[in-house]
Order: structure tokens, then sequence, then C-alpha cells
């Protein structure tokens, strides 16, 4: 595939599975890695132009890709990975690791970023999804977002023009993260890599790293725990074909080396189903399902 003004690698035929934590999935039919925010605008045009199906992901850390593979281009922003440092602010790219920018900040005596030191995805997704941990949200230090909208234009929303929820955002599906500003306060630089410590040790210890995993498969019911009603409907290391509720958390769901895609769609349909049947709570999904269609 020629596209003119990509400078980006560009591969075809790519098993999805190295694109995602839980490592599963089929074929991508093109993948491509911009370079920079024009190329990402590029591509939208193009493909738009042409009718080829796109979509953008960043580090599939909260995503389950089909089986069946995905036509068309998928692209990957982990190298729009650009930051600009100030006082007690920072711009950066969508791709930029958010658990990096945790470490850096903390380096830099800012407060904000802490909750985000053990989280495996992009600035660009984690905004999308409005990512949390021990108390914080990414919209709490949030003050501006630069996205690629919908009809192919670029715009910038304050973030006052974003509607932020529990593990949601307005932007999600209606546009492409390109870059965002993010406002800290000042810390103290020894206090707060104290508490980013604590935060990832506390991850490591409860959660499942020794096995491909999306994190969190289900978004905590209000006032309530999804692990606690898994596990309290018996199904803790429980599993369906290679996909297994971890031992571990119960709101995890691991890859024991072979799981497919339906393997953990089942087993989160037949999850839903027991616990609204024993609970009368319907447990929403944290992970985003991108359908092959």
């Amino acid at each position: 595939m020629q596209i003119n003004g990509i400078e980006g690698r560009i591969e075809q035929n790519v098993s999805l599975r190295t694109l995602s934590t839980w490592k599963i999935g089929g074929i991508a039919e093109w993948v491509i890695w911009p370079k920079d925010s024009a190329e990402l605008e590029t591509l939208w045009c193009w493909a738009h132009e042409n009718q080829i199906p796109i979509r953008l992901i960043g580090r599939g850390s909260n995503l389950l890709f089909p089986d069946e593979g995905l036509k068309g281009i998928t692209v990957v922003s982990t190298a729009l990975n650009r930051e600009i440092w100030k006082e007690c602010s920072l711009k950066a790219e969508a791709g930029c690791s958010l658990a990096r920018l945790a470490q850096e900040a903390g380096e830099r005596g800012m407060n904000g970023l802490e909750f985000a030191r053990g989280i495996p995805g992009t600035l660009g997704g984690a905004i999308v999804m409005n990512a949390g941990a021990h108390g914080g949200e990414i919209q709490n230090v949030l003050r501006s977002v630069k996205v690629l909208t919908e009809d192919g234009g670029v715009r910038t929303f304050d973030k006052k023009e974003i509607a932020f929820g529990y593990r949601e955002c307005s932007l999600r599906g209606k546009a492409w993260i390109l870059e965002a500003k993010l406002q800290f306060e000042l810390g103290n630089k020894e206090e707060i890599k104290r508490q980013m410590a604590e935060n990832l040790e506390k991850r490591r210890a409860a959660q499942p790293s020794e096995l491909p995993n999306a994190g969190s498969v289900f978004r905590n019911p209000p006032g309530d725990s999804a692990g606690r009603l898994i596990e309290q409907a018996g199904w803790k290391g429980k599993g369906i074909g290679g996909a297994q509720v971890s031992p571990k958390h119960a709101n995890f769901i691991v890859n024991l080396g072979n799981a497919t895609a339906q393997d953990v769609l089942s087993l989160i349909e037949a999850i839903q189903n027991d616990v609204l049947a024993k609970f009368g709570v319907r447990l929403q999904t944290e992970v985003h399902y991108i359908s092959p269609a």
C-alpha cells in the first residue's frame, strides 16, 4: 500500500495478537504507524475518500480484537509521542505512554498523575475512557484536547466542553485524540514518588500481570465492586476455552495461552447473566470489543 504523505511504517497481514495486551485476535489487513499528527490526518482523509475501513488504537491494553481479523487499516498511535514539559503543565501527543508520563511528572515534583503509574495504555486511550485508579482520574489533570473530528477537521476542546463519566468520555467514537494539555500542581517530589511506588506495588500484588489480560473487564456498579460480585457468584478461577477468570482478581479475564475472542465474549456473557440472576445487577464492560464488520 502506497499513500502519498505517509512515511511511517506500513505492514500487511499483521497478527492482532501482537497489538493486544490480551494476545488475542486474527489478522489485520493493514497496520500503519504514522510518525506524526499530520500523517494521522492524511490517513483519515485517504481512507474515507477511498471508502476503506479505518480505526485507531494505542497499545491495545483495553481492547479485544476479533478472531476474524480486521479489514482495512488499523492505525497505531504509539509513534505520536512528542511532549513538552513546562513548570506545572505538559503538552503531549496521544501515543505517549501514560505510565511513563506519570513517572516523569513525579520526577519533576508534579502532583496529579500518581494514580496512573501502573496503567499500561496511551494518553489518548486514557482520555477516551477517562482512565483512573486509586481515587484519581485523567480528567482531573486535563486542560484541553486537540482532536481529529468525524468530518476530518481538527479542533481543540477545552475540558469543560467534554463530558466525563466513570470510564467514559463524550469524545469516544466521535473523534481521534491528537494531543492534550495537562495541568499539575507542584508537590513534594519524594512523597509523590513514594505514592506512585505504593500504587504500583498494590497493582502488582492484586492483579494477574503474569498472564496476558486487558485490565478490569467490567465497570464497578454504583456502590459495589464488579470483582466482589463475580467472586460471590462463584466465577473466580472458572473459564471457557483458553479464557479464565483470574484466581487472583475476579474482574480480570486472563489468556491461558490459546484464548480466542469468542472464548472471552462467551465468558463475559455467562458472567453477566449469572450475576444478573443472582444479584439483580447487570455488569457493564470496561474493555472495548472491536467488531470485524
